[in-house]
């Protein structure tokens, strides 16, 4: 294990373990208590101080994670922690991580006792609570204490799910001196403290497990002024009347479920275009799975390309191929208020006709009913603005009747068997349709040439064509080109934002402010090129910086979805800034850049007017030109 977080926090590379200063290991591991997920930078300061963060916190956090990653590539750990605006993440494998072998070990443990293995279930539950070492990261501050309570509970669970299979096997000679020593650390949990009855009754020592309930029942009315639960007063009966069945407990019942679900949001009214992105992702939904694998189809791409926009138009255009229902759920993949698995797989359930008290408590078991719903079902589950394949696999049918569509600004290559979707700009033809049904024929009648520049200025960004569009409408004294003068004029561009995409605004500001100052300052100068696509080397003449740092910021901008990418390799200028996020940057310019920042940053392009593509040499020149003249 590289990481070890059950138990006191240790790191081990190939190279030696690594030691952390407090602040360090409070950073390490709140970012350990959520592997492979996004940690928002607030969460980090929250974790360091608590309720009173200093005014430079988003900064000294930013110093921690770049003092972290280099103790890490001192052990030979390099590249653990990544960049994930608006916060960071840190990839773990299953074997590279305590918590995520645990997990692994009590997934399997659990399949293994649905299948009536039962020994074999024992044994996976007992090698997932030996990786513990003690309690979990005690003494690092509230926020990581109180995941690590949350781990504590966790283990309990398990341990008292493989002390209810020991005893059904007849292992409970063994089991006596472990649970002592568990209910004395744990005196209020009564699961555990009936367990130990059971064990000391069925091994002949009947008086020790009524001193058992008795001694619990003190404490519970002397510290609680509670009396103990139903379960532990109707064993003390049972071992009281002598009854061999001291450890039956009744089933969970379980509603059978009847409705059928059918919870997608509303399609969009002016749906436009998409049709290649269309007709794949309909036939590979349609066609026969391949041997018993669900089909799997992630729609991805950059922040405000219409990805939901699209799945939720082609489930409702697939009510008839899948005729037993249509889950939804957006999982809050990019707004940092994550929805958990089991809080979706909740809502699947109840959906599908399953009594809320009948819902069960883990992801494991929630999963397992789910699966077993679905089983012989057709229904499609679109799970809408995912994290990252950790949040989309527990919500997976198991059954190949069924199909899935996800949307996620990640490309998620560890998804098994999916069929990946590009979701980028409209072309603009169907930029104008879209413009047009927004505002009107009528209105936009003889304004052809306008129509088309304003889809320009929009980047081809469904959500930014229709908020443009819906300004116009609320405004009919003007013109599209009135809206275009609006758009252009550096002045009246941070207002205009707000009107025109306020939330949007929001989202990227939110973006914006958790680059690190390097990638924040490459993406107000990248508007200085224009709109044509660049080449990753020119950023280091607009940083005025080398080529590592340069390389670091365009790295940053990729992963926080504020570039357009032209996948095709080796194209030599595959980056274009475009739409709502250059406009945004352009008015961010206009700023915090000095205009003789900018002029010297014209000055060192047009010194390497080879960086753009041939084709595009005379309009990044002219440009630059233009914007240099405008800036002297």
């Amino acid at each position: 294990m590289k990481f070890r977080i059950l138990g006191p926090l240790e790191i081990t590379g190939p190279l030696g373990p690594v030691a952390l200063p407090p602040r360090q290991r409070v950073v390490l591991a709140t970012l350990l208590l959520e592997p492979n997920r996004l940690v928002m930078v607030d969460r980090l300061v929250e974790a360091v101080w608590d309720a009173e963060p200093p005014s430079t916190a988003r900064d000294q956090i930013r110093i921690c994670i770049s003092a972290i990653r280099r103790s890490l590539a001192a052990a030979g750990l390099a590249d653990s922690i990544v960049t994930r605006s608006p916060g960071y993440s840190i990839r773990c494998a299953d074997d590279e991580l305590d918590l995520l072998a645990f997990d692994k070990l009590v997934t399997a443990g659990r399949k293994m006792l649905a299948l009536r293995q039962e020994s074999a279930a024992v044994d996976q539950f007992e090698q997932a609570l030996r990786l513990w070492r003690g309690a979990p990261l005690a003494g690092a501050g509230r926020v990581v204490e109180s995941g690590a309570v949350v781990l504590a509970e966790r283990r309990l669970t398990v341990l008292e799910e493989c002390v209810d299979l020991k005893l059904r096997l007849g292992d409970e000679h063994e089991l006596v001196g472990e649970l002592a020593e568990v209910v004395a650390a744990n005196p209020f949990r009564e699961r555990l403290r009936a367990q130990l009855m059971t064990c000391l009754y069925r091994t002949g020592r009947r008086v020790e497990a009524l001193d058992v309930f008795r001694i619990g029942r003190e404490l519970f009315v002397e510290a609680l002024g509670l009396e103990p639960g139903d379960e532990l007063r109707g064993l003390q009966r049972m071992i009281l009347a002598g009854t061999t069945e001291a450890d039956a407990r009744p089933a969970r019942p379980v509603a059978a479920p009847a409705a059928v679900p059918r919870l997608l949001p509303a399609p969009a009214g002016d749906f436009t275009g998409r049709g290649e992105q269309l007709a794949k992702a309909r036939q590979r939904l349609q066609e026969s799975p391949i041997g018993q694998g669900v089909r799997v189809v992630l729609l991805s791409g950059r922040a405000w390309s219409g990805k939901t926009t699209l799945a939720v138009h082609l489930a409702h255009s697939m009510c008839d191929t899948f005729t037993d229902g249509q889950l939804f759920v957006p999982l809050g993949g990019t707004t940092g208020r994550l929805i958990e698995p089991v809080d979706a797989l909740d809502r699947f359930l109840r959906a599908m006709g399953v009594a809320a008290d009948a819902v069960p408590d883990s992801v494991d078991e929630c999963a397992e009913m789910y699966r077993n719903l679905l089983s012989d079902r057709k229904v499609l589950v679109v799970l809408d603005d995912a994290a990252d394949e950790r949040q989309v696999r527990p919500l997976l049918p198991g059954s190949p009747s069924c199909a899935v569509l996800v949307t996620s600004r990640a490309p998620m290559t560890a998804l098994p068997g999916a069929s990946r979707i590009e979701v980028g700009r409209l072309p603009g033809a169907e930029s104008v349709a879209l413009l047009t049904k927004v505002i009107g024929v009528e209105r936009v009648r003889g304004q052809a040439k306008d129509l088309r520049r304003l889809a320009e200025l929009c980047g081809g960004e469904p959500f930014t064509l229709r908020l443009a569009g819906a300004r116009l409408d609320a405004r009919p004294d003007w013109s599209v080109r009135t809206l275009i003068e609006r758009l252009t004029d550096e002045r009246r561009l941070p207002k205009e934002l707000s009107h025109v995409a306020g939330d949007a605004v929001g989202a990227i500001s939110q973006s914006y402010d958790g680059l690190a100052p390097f990638a924040r300052r490459l993406l107000r100068r990248l508007t200085l090129l224009g709109s044509v696509r660049f080449s990753g080397r020119i950023c280091a003449p607009l940083l005025d910086a080398d080529e590592v740092q340069a390389e670091d910021a365009l790295d940053e901008l990729v992963d926080a979805g504020l570039l357009d990418v032209v996948r095709v390799t080796g194209d030599p200028a595959p980056f274009r800034l475009t739409g709502l996020v250059r406009a945004f940057a352009r008015s961010r310019l206009t700023v915090e850049d000095r205009p003789t920042e900018r002029v010297a940053a014209l000055r060192r392009v047009l010194d390497h007017p080879h960086e753009c593509l041939p084709v595009e040499r005379w309009l990044l020149t002219a440009s630059l030109r233009r914007t240099l003249a405008l800036s002297s």
